[in-house]
């Protein structure tokens, strides 16, 4: 009975990562509400998750708001750019459902619009755990992200489905915004530092 009311039990270390997860997800939630800090929210929400609870090191509240204001100046024009990129082709895709009817012309513009949105997303979903973990400048982090996109597409789909997913559980069912941000980090967090490892000398910070 004495190690039911253990604080390192089973029980209460799962109560703590499930804390963890949704006050995380609140802090990412909170911080993307002006919109053009989505990017250094979801840098911040990446290092936290992998280093607060994958890697169970302390202070990962702390962590997320020292890396929010860290790569603020880096994350908010890569976020401007690519997350309006991203809502540009939102936008033209219910354009072309509406206004394109024939079949050919739909089937080409749906390919050309999901090829795009992959592109934008995929390069997105590497960009900012990129800069959760390197110093890049401006033009290096889009070149490193563009370039992880592409050698490492069947991890950029699914790193795009998960956040299409998340995203579509987020809109349609509104409570999921209190876990699924963390959540789903702590999901890519599995392909991302395997892609990471790839890169970097051994014991240099990749995760299996």
């Amino acid at each position: 009975m004495g190690s039911l009311f253990n604080p390192d039990a089973f029980l209460w270390r799962w109560c703590s990562r499930i804390l963890d997860i949704m006050i995380l997800s609140l802090f990412w939630l909170v911080c993307s509400l002006p919109v053009a800090t989505a990017g250094a929210a979801s840098t911040a929400l990446y290092d936290a998750a992998v280093h607060g609870i994958r890697r169970n090191e302390t202070g990962a509240y702390a962590r997320f708001f020292r890396t929010f204001r860290r790569e603020l100046k880096s994350a908010v024009p890569a976020w401007l750019i690519w997350g309006g990129a991203a809502a540009v082709l939102l936008w033209l895709g219910q354009f072309i459902g509406v206004t394109v009817q024939d079949p050919g012309p739909v089937l080409a513009a749906t390919a050309a619009f999901a090829l795009a949105l992959f592109f934008v997303l995929g390069t997105v979903s590497w960009m900012f755990p990129l800069l959760s973990r390197f110093t890049f400048s401006f033009s290096g982090l889009n070149r490193t992200a563009v370039q992880f996109w592409l050698v490492h597409l069947p991890s950029s789909f699914l790193l795009v489905l998960l956040l299409a997913v998340g995203a579509w559980a987020c809109y349609w069912l509104w409570y999921p915004i209190f876990f699924v941000p963390c959540t789903e980090a702590l999901l890519a967090s599995f392909v991302i530092e395997r892609a990471f490892g790839k890169h970097l000398p051994e014991g240099a910070g990749g995760m299996s």
